[in-house]
């Protein structure tokens, strides 16, 4: 059975899905269509590229991914079937692609050749759909040939060491629950920290442990080291192995999250100093 992914920024609420669904039923009676995510904040690219990237290496080999976000057809922005890492992605020419595959080999770019790409306003249902049908059908594509250089890269801030003793980082994606995921990976920290002793500086606060489980960060062998106060502000690396800043056991809903309570956004920088 072949595997259909479906990453948008289109909400709950209104009838895109299902129809997007039912035609991707309807091209193939042996495809079986996975949500990523429908809750990327509307045109967020970079919040979309996190969270694909994050998913597609555990599907699959030729599993069709579909990007709904920021797709709508424009000269700067058009559509594009790419493969890399033996995985499938339709979707816009924004920046979105050299986010997913950052420095990645492409085994094709091609720019899709479809008569509505131009005039639709759901191009997702209208030509998104019918070239994974293609692909699925193994129909011959509706797409021409694209060189590396002509994909739109998007610039991103990465982390920097500006010295032996300061590394900064940025906020990468902010997650469900308010956390606030950043670009620093536990490789890279634990190569700049280098058994020293340091602080994490962001917003009003500073930390200076990091745990790799919550259940570290709730040990009551030492209940004065342990507090585990709802609302406390703790570092941890999260499954993807980046540095993560959270609010122990917050909710966005009632009292606030590490993202609403600090003051924090995507980009915004977090700041790793040792301390002597």
């Amino acid at each position: 059975m072949s595997i259909v992914t479906l990453t948008t920024d289109f909400g709950l609420k209104d009838y895109h899905l299902p129809v997007i669904k039912a035609k991707l039923l309807s091209l193939s009676k042996d495809v079986n269509i996975v949500d990523i995510s429908h809750i990327i904040s509307p045109y967020n690219i970079l919040e979309a590229a996190f969270t694909l990237k994050a998913a597609y290496p555990h599907f699959p080999n030729n599993t069709i991914h579909i990007i709904g976000v920021d797709s709508i057809y424009s000269p700067e922005n058009k559509h594009l079937l790419v493969k890399f890492n033996n995985q499938i992605f339709i979707g816009p020419d924004n920046g979105i692609f050299s986010l997913i595959n950052d420095g990645g080999v492409f085994e094709y770019i091609k720019e899709i050749n479809h008569p509505l790409s131009e005039k639709s306003t759901f191009p997702v249902l209208d030509v998104f759909t019918d070239i994974a049908g293609e692909v699925l059908n193994r129909y011959k594509i509706s797409a021409v040939d694209r060189e590396n250089d002509q994909l739109k890269k998007w610039i991103k801030n990465k982390p920097n060491i500006t010295d032996e003793n300061e590394l900064i980082g940025h906020v990468l994606y902010i997650d469900n629950f308010g956390n606030l995921v950043t670009d620093i990976h536990k490789d890279l920290f634990n190569k700049f920290i280098d058994g020293r002793k340091f602080e994490i500086a962001l917003s009003h606060i500073k930390i200076n442990q990091v745990f790799d489980t919550y259940h570290a960060y709730t040990d009551m062998s030492n209940k004065v080291k342990y507090r585990f106060v709802s609302g406390e502000a703790l570092a941890i690396f999260n499954s993807l192995n980046f540095l993560e800043i959270a609010l122990y056991r917050s909710n966005p809903n009632h009292g606030g999250s590490a993202a609403s309570l600090l003051g924090m956004r995507v980009d915004d920088s977090i700041i790793i100093r040792i301390s002597h």
